[in-house]
């Protein structure tokens, strides 16, 4: 079995540590994700899973099939031998092994089995004990492992590995930038003064949101150009319903600040009818956007962005500005928990604690499972 990093912890709810020893009743999971019936089947058919019960503050405690370590944000995955603490979990083998404890709870439960889901197996439980052991070659393979300096940021490659670096043309001219201004000694400096350097867990978790925000560090400022009406209508559904399409044809396309003024003026710090929306539009390595956003992060970063929002698209500035607002909103204790959706919802909502998704926050989690992979192949984990 496998399981997200430690301690064990069940006080609070979204915590993805492992669970707390003790026993646990299991029971048939309903979900759109996982469930222990009707796993089979169906168009788009769930994982297997089962569910554990008493876990106190937490909830949804399954145990599933898992791809790598990732995949078990307090979870636990059955899985073949495993040859260390970071080596990705083979998904056929724990899905294999996760449809086998199912089915072997059926032969034992005989008709006392649930015939539904999200219903309790009689006189079945998971107990865990104590913490989690390695065997003997996973404590080799870590003590032979030489782990890498966070202090020191990830290397360029590193990042070529989760972000490719473009052809040519102005996409790599601004990856570039941002690159450089990430791995020099003066952007190491920004990232140790706010703590983004103290450890691993929060340089992949910043640089997953900059990923994120910035179309893999290709995008230094939002462009408001667009060409078609279609594009217009899916970036801002609800306020282009309203409008017809020969009046988005005369009043947005191709005219950026008519665009910003719409689609940003009168909120966020923007004043309607002036180019406020244009020019406090999304910037740097967080995509900063409105000008109520701009003044704030300037206060922390000690840059004027209130009167020069230009100032973001050089990337240290940008950078200077991203780490303050991540060390202002509490992301490095998120990190170190690896609480991701409230980084997400930090970073892109500006409240940890939003009911609301940030946007993309799916893309945000894969960005990040890109980032762990690039780090650990590169020997920085140990």
């Amino acid at each position: 079995m496998c399981e997200s990093r430690g301690p064990g912890d069940n006080s609070k709810e979204d915590n993805g540590r492992r669970i707390e020893p003790g026993t646990y009743p299991l029971a048939t999971q309903a979900g759109g994700k996982y469930a222990t019936i009707g796993y089979t089947g169906a168009k788009t058919p769930p994982k297997p899973g089962l569910e554990l019960l008493k876990t106190n503050k937490r909830t949804e405690i399954l145990i599933h099939p898992g791809v790598n370590f990732l995949s078990s944000v307090g979870c636990i995955n059955p899985t073949k031998k495993v040859s260390g603490p970071l080596s990705d979990m083979d998904f056929t083998e724990s899905r294999t092994r996760a449809i086998a404890l199912i089915d072997d709870l059926k032969t034992f439960a005989g008709g006392g089995f649930p015939k539904s889901n999200g219903k309790r197996i009689p006189n079945a439980s998971v107990v865990v004990e104590g913490e989690p052991v390695l065997s003997t070659e996973s404590v080799e393979s870590v003590l032979e492992a030489v782990a890498g300096d966070p202090n020191k940021g990830l290397p360029a490659a590193v990042f070529q590995k989760f972000a490719p670096r473009p052809a040519s043309g102005s996409k790599r001219t601004i990856y570039d930038g941002y690159i450089g201004a990430f791995t020099s000694d003066k952007g190491l400096k920004t990232l140790g003064d706010h703590g983004v350097c103290n450890n691993y867990d929060r340089l992949m978790h910043f640089f997953a949101q900059a990923a994120m925000e910035t179309g893999g560090f290709t995008l230094i400022r939002e462009s408001l150009t667009y060409t078609t009406v279609a594009v217009i209508r899916n970036a801002w559904r609800s306020r282009a319903a309203g409008k017809t399409d020969q009046w988005i044809e005369d009043n947005l396309l191709r005219k950026p600040q008519a665009l910003g003024d719409w689609a940003y003026g009168g909120r966020m710090g923007n004043v309607k009818g002036t180019l406020d929306g244009f020019n406090f539009r999304g910037g740097g390595t967080f995509q900063t956007t409105g000008r109520d956003a701009y003044t704030a992060k300037g206060k922390l970063a000690k840059v004027d962005l209130a009167n020069h929002p230009e100032l973001i698209e050089d990337p240290q500035t940008s950078l200077l500005a991203a780490c303050a607002e991540w060390k202002g909103s509490g992301c490095n204790a998120f990190a170190d928990a690896g609480l991701i959706k409230k980084i997400s919802r930090a970073i892109n909502v500006g409240n940890a604690n939003s009911a609301t998704q940030a946007n993309g926050e799916a893309d945000r989690i894969a960005w990040h499972e890109k980032v762990f992979k690039a780090v650990k192949n590169a020997g920085l984990l140990g």
